[in-house]
């Protein structure tokens, strides 16, 4: 029998778009989500790399055959753009200037067309393809927000009124803003401290960069799981914890937690009728260089320390949020360590979990993708054990 942790799980995959020339363009975050009719939607952030010119736009694509093949829809006028459904209609939460203000758009046709966007929160808000959560009441998504001389510095939740139209700016509200937490020195060797870097003028302006915030219930608790960065990536596979008190609406940081892959974006789902919750991260290979590849890498315009490393996209299952069991490889390039498959975003289809990875192939490094690739990983939940049984409950 196959090892899912050593042959792949879904290395066959789908491209569903892929940049004109990726020594002119990249992709940055794309995400996701499904209709109730079983269409897959992607919304694909094209970027013009610095110092070209070409400007960003939103790319739409659609599949309705399960993600094996892409059709293009019309582009929007947007830097960022996360679709999602909410009470059986598609949204898209778009933002025409990165880290400014939050739009929201609508479509009757399948993503073929939106609405005028609707303004409906403002200030230095930012967050892609995470996890949000569906209560009878509110929807709630975590996101960054910005402090002075400190992208990605807070955190906030917001939340949506479901009594409301996403589109009415009333039915939003957020909570307090929380301030990334102190470094504790036992989780950092201080290897890339400022002005010796693997990437002297792009690295990490802090040595605890927090993003990208995934927001899940566990028990009756509201939980927000963020990326961690610790020192240019040397400190890998720590997450930080925050909970959500919705009667307060307070958010507050609660600890640090050992987390595979969380030293990049990574896609929590959870899966009610399998009681799971899964995780698509990157595992890292040498995350403080004690194999010597540093110069190499950086001669090579690597992005980051060794340990931003996005060559083996893993899928992992648990009961809690906390703790992880390795359910196999979903994808990976054994023989180049500047391509990736990263920044994933995955939907539940029947038995499959289809996953969307942003994918550098050609595009010379590990971060700037060239395509957005699909994956069906097929029969997931077999590959979990039932951690419930024999337990205390």
């Amino acid at each position: 029998m196959a090892n899912p942790n050593v042959e792949p799980l879904a290395q066959d995959f789908a491209v569903a778009a892929r940049v004109p020339d990726p020594e002119r363009y990249f992709f940055h975050d794309p995400d996701m989500t499904r209709l109730a009719d079983g269409t897959l939607l992607i919304a694909a952030p094209e970027w013009g790399r610095p110092r070209r010119g070409e400007g960003r736009h939103l790319r739409m694509l659609r599949s309705s055959d399960g993600g094996a093949a892409w059709e293009e829809l019309p582009s929007l006028p947007f830097e960022e753009g996360t679709p999602f459904v909410l009470e059986g209609e598609l949204y898209l939460f778009a933002q025409e200037t990165c880290h400014k203000d939050v739009l929201i758009a609508h479509s009757r046709d399948r993503g073929e067309s939106w609405s005028d966007p609707s303004r409906v929160l403002e200030g230095p808000l930012w967050n892609i393809s995470t996890a949000m959560l569906h209560r009878p009441d509110y929807v709630y998504w975590a996101m960054d927000r910005d402090l002075p001389e400190r992208t990605h510095g807070g955190k906030v939740m917001a939340r949506i009124d479901r009594r409301k139209s996403p589109l009415d700016p009333s039915a939003w509200s957020l909570s307090n803003i929380v301030e990334a937490p102190p470094l504790p020195a036992s989780l950092t060797r201080g290897l890339y401290p400022e002005g010796d870097r693997p990437e002297l003028n792009r690295g990490w302006p802090d040595p605890l960069v927090w993003l990208e915030p995934n927001t899940v219930e566990v028990g009756s608790r509201i939980r927000v799981f963020t990326r961690c960065v610790i020192d240019e990536y040397a400190t890998a596979n720590v997450a930080a914890v925050l909970d959500y008190d919705p009667e307060a609406n307070r958010l507050s940081f609660t600890q640090f937690a050992g987390w595979p892959g969380a030293q990049c974006k990574f896609y929590l789902v959870h899966d009610r009728p399998g009681g799971m919750y899964w995780i698509l991260s990157n595992l890292a290979t040498n995350s403080q260089d004690l194999l010597g590849w540093g110069e190499r890498m950086r001669e090579t315009g690597y992005h980051g320390g060794p340990g931003n490393e996005r060559r083996w996209l893993f899928l992992h299952y648990g009961v809690d949020c906390l703790n992880w069991f390795p359910a196999g490889c979903v994808a990976r390039w054994p023989d180049h360590a500047h391509r990736s498959f990263m920044y994933p975003s995955a939907v539940v289809d029947g038995d499959d979990l289809v996953v969307l990875s942003r994918t550098s192939r050609d595009s010379g490094d590990q971060h700037d993708a060239d395509l957005c690739t699909v994956h069906r990983v097929r029969g997931f939940r077999a590959l979990a054990m039932d951690l419930r049984r024999g337990g205390l409950a």
